[in-house]
Order: structure tokens, then C-alpha cells, then sequence
């Protein structure tokens, strides 16, 4: 054994090639593991500290190859703890592999629920009205790639942050990251996607609006009637894309009669 204690952080040449390969979690996605292929992956510069012959090797990656399924972004928590779990396993001979794998599995429903809330419950839609509405009202080509540009880092700098802090924060809590895995967390992050999931849905208002009235009048009648069916159905139901239907199918009933 070449070091005698777990260092308490990741160094940046430990953390970019687990991070780089986070990003293809779901590339080996299947019915019987989901994402354990490409948790495998990620876990791969871990295997190379622990693993020393072929045999470890292989029950190494027959143990992680179990199911596991996770939020794509949110499974950095446990690939961090595990990363963790797995070195001192290896410098201490403890907790037994049994444990980890119990552990691990154990995460699969905070890190699906948190991730659903925060990302695709409202980062993903927020980012697309943004940016569709963005697109459509943009006046000139170089516009719209502007606003393309614009929506791609809006979204993806939070979503690189997520992978980032879970990764460190896996490893630094070991056994304790549940206790981080919570939606306060990123309550500040969900707020500010609301906010600009609005905005986007207020610029394609008054634009459809503006036009509708400008063109038909009756067109802006059906807007409206459709856009408060959405909003309605938002706030009772609390969905994203229940509300969107529903008013798409008004407003083509409408638009057929």
C-alpha cells in the first residue's frame, strides 16, 4: 500500500477524469442495470488505485455492474462516495464490499428524486420556453444563434456545477453525503430557473399577442383562452407538461372550429 490514509479532498488531475467520464453515465443505459455500465466508467480511475491484478479487476466491476440507477448529474454523489468507500476499503480493509454496495443502492431514491425536482421538473423546461421563445422573437439569424448560445450555457453551467459538487462532496462525506443530497441545496438554483422559465413565457405572450392582435383579433382570443388554461392547470397541479397540452388542445379545437 503506497499511502497509509484516504486523502480528505480529490486533486483536480483525480477529479477531470471521473468528471469526464460522468458524462457518459447513460451511454450503456439497458433495462437490467440502467446506468451501472456507465457508473462502471466513471469508477474507473478509482479501479486503477485499488485494483492490482486481473481477478480484483473483475470482482471490482462484477460488484458495481449490479443495479444502479440514479439522475444522470446527481449520480456524481454516489460516484463520489463510492470513489471514497473504495479507497479506504482498500487502504483499511473496511467497510466490507457488502456494505458499499448496500449504501450505494440505498442512494438510487434520493438521487432520482432530488435530480427529477430540481432538473427535469423545472431547470430543462425553463431552459427550453427560454430558448424556443428566445429563437422565435429574435429578429435576425445572428440573434438567434446569440440566444441559441445564450439558453446552451444557461442550462449547462449549473448542470456541470451539479456533477462537480457531487463528485467532491461524494468523497469528502463518504457514508455521510445523504445528508447533502437534499432540493434546499439547490433551492437557490430552482428559483432562478422559475424565474427564467417565466420570463420566457411572458416574452411569448406578449410577442403572440402583439402579432395575434396585429393579424386577427380572434387569434389573440384564442391565446389568451389557452394561455389562462395552461397557467390554471400549472398552479393547481403543479406540472409542466400537462398544462402545455392541455392548451395546445384548446387552441387547436378552437382553431378548428
Amino acid at each position: 500500500m503506497a499511502h497509509s490514509k484516504v486523502p480528505e479532498r480529490l486533486r483536480l488531475k483525480d477529479v477531470i477524469p471521473i468528471l469526464w467520464r460522468s458524462f457518459f453515465i447513460q451511454t450503456g443505459w439497458n433495462f437490467k442495470s440502467m446506468i451501472s455500465i456507465g457508473f462502471c466508467f466513471a469508477l474507473l480511475p478509482v479501479a486503477r488505485k485499488v485494483c492490482h491484478t486481473k481477478e480484483e479487476y473483475i470482482r471490482f466491476f462484477k460488484r458495481h455492474l449490479g443495479f444502479f440507477n440514479a439522475h444522470p448529474y446527481f449520480a456524481s454523489y454516489a460516484i463520489g462516495a463510492t470513489a471514497r468507500l473504495e479507497l479506504e476499503r482498500e487502504i483499511h480493509k473496511k467497510p466490507p464490499a457488502e456494505l458499499i454496495d448496500k449504501f450505494k443502492n440505498a442512494l438510487i431514491g434520493p438521487l432520482g428524486a432530488v435530480g427529477d425536482q430540481c432538473c427535469w421538473a423545472v431547470m430543462r423546461p425553463s431552459a427550453l420556453i427560454f430558448g424556443l421563445t428566445g429563437i422565435k422573437i429574435a429578429p435576425t439569424f445572428g440573434w438567434k444563434a446569440f440566444v441559441l448560445l445564450l439558453t446552451f450555457i444557461l442550462y449547462n453551467i449549473p448542470h456541470i456545477y451539479i456533477r462537480i459538487k457531487g463528485i467532491l462532496d461524494g468523497y469528502e462525506s463518504g457514508f455521510d453525503v445523504y445528508k447533502k443530497i437534499r432540493i434546499d441545496t439547490y433551492r437557490k438554483l430552482v428559483r432562478s430557473f422559475r424565474i427564467i422559465g417565466v420570463t420566457g413565457i411572458g416574452m411569448l405572450f406578449i410577442w403572440t399577442f402583439q402579432q395575434a392582435f396585429i393579424v386577427h383579433w380572434h387569434v389573440s382570443i384564442m391565446f389568451v383562452l389557452a394561455f389562462a388554461l395552461g397557467f390554471s392547470l400549472r398552479i393547481k397541479r403543479n406540472m409542466f407538461y400537462t398544462p402545455v397540452l392541455a392548451s395546445m388542445v384548446l387552441a387547436i379545437i378552437i382553431g378548428l372550429l
